[in-house]
């Protein structure tokens, strides 16, 4: 008995998101040790077992497998629960708690750091992508910020979304500096003590 060409067909649709996710796997540790234009479609392809123009059928080009790789980090690490309303405790143990599981996957963090250390120049290929997470970050801390001052008196001169930056900020070097020295920090211990002093929760 012959397979149906529906079973055919998702069979089919199983191996190329399989082949797609290895590929930006293999992506992903490419533009991690080596940045963006380090990395070559050939040897990614060679990586994931697969010819360049298998990768590029499924991605067209290098920028778009760029914005995959973001994309597949971002849900890697995306906190599991998001509140749906502003409160400065449950996104404190949201993002802590991203910060604990990132202490497994070195890898992505090095990524991470890898291309927005290169996106600071304005013509490479993921600084808007980099420029829309930050903002997507800012629009998540900074309502919190704003709503905790509104509930008590917190000494601060920026505003929330300033604030809500230098937490940004903040995390992102601590990372970097834990990858170059592992070991000598405790980020996500450091990562909650930044979210609390934004909070006003000392």
């Amino acid at each position: 008995m012959t397979d149906s060409p529906a079973t055919l067909r998702s069979h089919g649709y199983a191996t190329g998101h399989a082949t797609k996710q290895l590929i930006v796997a293999r992506a992903a540790e490419a533009f991690a040790q080596k940045g963006f234009y380090g990395a070559s479609v050939r040897s990614i392809a060679r990586e994931a077992g697969v010819d360049h123009t298998t990768l590029l059928h499924h991605f067209g080009n290098k920028v778009a497998l760029l914005l995959a790789v973001l994309e597949w980090h971002d849900l890697e690490g995306a906190p599991e629960v998001l509140p749906t309303v502003v409160d400065a405790e449950l996104l404190l143990e949201g993002f802590v708690g991203v910060a604990r599981r990132n202490e497994a996957t070195p890898g992505l963090v090095n990524l991470l750091s890898t291309l927005t250390a290169e996106a600071g120049s304005p013509d490479h290929p993921a600084r808007t992508a980099l420029q829309k997470r930050h903002a997507l970050l800012v629009g998540l801390i900074a309502p919190a910020i704003r709503t905790r001052r509104e509930q008590v008196s917190i000494d601060d001169d920026l505003t929330p979304e300033q604030r809500a930056g230098v937490v940004i900020a903040t995390w992102e070097g601590l990372q970097v500096y834990s990858a170059l020295h592992p070991g000598e920090l405790d980020v996500p211990a450091l990562v909650e003590q930044t979210f609390r002093r934004a909070f006003g929760l000392d």
